[in-house]
């Protein structure tokens, strides 16, 4: 992290690292549940990184990207009101980045339910990683969701990673397609005036991207 930069604390939600539990989940058509750390927990996790961190800290980022979390009974909403009130009444955001792949059906996920609980929420399409194949029809169905929901707050997420430096030399995949692939999201993102980046751990990453497409970065 950049220390001189504003950044957002995560709030980990599902016990350990979630990924043993969350196969398990998925496998079962979602009736074995992951283990969560529970209301308590992220109350106390809020509360100890606000009053331990310094001013560069502007929110945090609810790390389950489970577009149907409350669906599925996974958490529940009121958690989540509870401590978005917390959040926002201390002036900080509170941000939420679903994963929404695919051909998905927008108005069964918890999107338009939660959204009054989160500053902003980015959709994550992953067409970058090529769960998404089509950005553009993707984008369609994410514009019509938004704009008969009144959801104001609702943007997109912008996506790269070390490919657009390495390429994926397993595929013979060359860096070219992964940075014409990141560049693809600006012509759809130019329509909002907020944007969430992911990145990888390199922030080099998106700056070989944005001397592509210098709009990248908006």
């Amino acid at each position: 992290m950049n220390p001189g930069l504003p950044y957002l604390v995560e709030i980990p939600v599902l016990v350990g690292d979630g990924k043993e539990q969350w196969a398990l989940f998925e496998n079962s058509n979602y009736t074995i549940k992951p283990a969560v750390r529970g209301l308590d927990y992220w109350r106390g996790w809020v509360d100890g990184v606000y009053t331990h961190t310094g001013g560069l800290q502007r929110g945090f980022y609810w790390n389950l990207e489970f577009a149907w979390q409350v669906v599925r009974e996974v958490v529940y909403e009121e958690d989540i009101s509870t401590l978005s009130d917390k959040i926002i009444d201390w002036g900080q955001q509170f941000i939420w980045i679903p994963s929404t792949h695919g051909d998905i059906s927008w108005e069964h996920t918890d999107i338009k339910t939660l959204s009054k609980y989160f500053t902003y929420i980015f959709a994550q399409s992953n067409y970058y990683q090529g769960k998404t194949t089509d950005l553009g029809a993707w984008f369609s169905s994410f514009k019509n969701f938004r704009d008969s929901n009144h959801l104001n707050n609702l943007f997109m997420e912008m996506e790269c990673d070390g490919r657009v430096q390495t390429g994926d030399e397993e595929h013979n995949i060359p860096p070219e397609t992964f940075i014409h692939r990141a560049c693809d999201y600006v012509q759809y993102a130019n329509n909002f005036p907020h944007r969430a980046y992911y990145y990888g751990t390199n922030i080099k990453n998106l700056i070989i991207v944005k001397s592509h497409c210098p709009d990248y970065i908006g």
